[in-house]
């Protein structure tokens, strides 16, 4: 059994305080893992490679938190890793791994790099990977959250801050892992202030400038994928005040994150899932 501690368990709570669990993980969303612990947690799962049915497969592995997990999603192939695949075809196989509430800060409340999808990506290898954390790192006090945003991630040093580093050290490490062709990605748009204890303005003033910005210092050979303005992040002068709701679905990209099925203002739904893996799939132009 793998160990963990208290303190773990009790940061994990409140990292996914509030979000819908899978029944079959105890933990939210829906990342390539098994559960093998009766009432285990998020540390105690078992996550694996997607098996290629044969040796031409393409794997691909999509490294995320809630959002690539696929919370407020119904599941199964609704997830943007399962749409992906879908739309890929049988050339490829897609991994999910995502973690729910997990930061690209090693020393956040709940860094991916402690997480068993960490392990699994290490421990293999891959054609492609797909990188897009940052929601929870912009967690901070202020927003009612976390202690996690450094805030000093803007002007000539940005890239001298504590994301860009760990966002540096997680590229490392990943082009060890059979040379994949690696991709960042542009997290969505927040759609109200203070969700979950984000920073606003971190993620939708900071993300879609500091993003690519790491992509070029780290020389990676494709631009960084715009998740941000694919789900209205280019309308969020229209974004309503108080949040996306049914009544304002028609405003800037609600639609994406609220209608009958599921309706959160960091998670989208499953048309907004979709959404998102349409972008990805442009962005790695298959």
């Amino acid at each position: 059994m793998r160990a963990f501690t208290l303190a773990a368990v009790a940061c994990a709570a409140l990292a996914h305080d509030g979000l819908p669990k899978n029944p079959e993980l105890n933990v939210p969303g829906y990342p390539d893992c098994v559960q093998p612990v009766k009432g285990g947690n998020e540390f105690t799962l078992e996550c694996f490679q997607k098996p290629r049915e044969n040796k031409n497969q393409i794997r691909v592995g999509c490294v995320g938190d809630s959002i690539t997990a696929g919370v407020h999603s119904t599941g199964g192939n609704h997830t943007y890793p399962g749409q992906l695949q879908i739309m890929l075809g049988d050339g490829y196989k897609v991994t999910n791994l995502g973690a729910c509430g997990s930061t690209l800060l090693k020393n956040g409340d709940s860094p991916y790099w402690k997480r068993p999808q960490y392990t699994t990506l290490i421990n293999n290898t891959w054609d492609i990977i797909i990188i897009m954390l940052g929601t929870n790192d912009a967690k901070d006090k202020g927003s009612g959250g976390p202690p996690n945003w450094p805030h000093n991630c803007t002007g000539s040093d940005a890239l001298k801050c504590p994301f860009a580093v760990d966002y540096h050290s997680m590229i490392e490490e990943v082009r060890k892992l059979g040379n994949p062709t690696i991709y960042t990605m542009i997290p969505p748009p927040l759609m109200k202030k203070g969700t979950y204890g984000m920073n606003q303005t971190v993620i939708n003033d900071v993300f879609p400038t500091l993003v690519p910005a790491i992509n070029k210092e780290n020389n990676l050979p494709h631009p960084s994928i715009d998740i941000f303005d694919a789900l209205g992040g280019a309308d969020k002068a229209s974004f309503p005040p108080g949040g996306c709701t049914l009544q304002t679905s028609k405003v800037a990209d609600c639609a994406d994150f609220c209608d009958q099925q599921s309706c959160d203002q960091c998670h989208p739904n499953n048309n907004g899932y979709t959404a998102l893996a349409a972008a990805v799939k442009k962005g790695l132009s298959l």
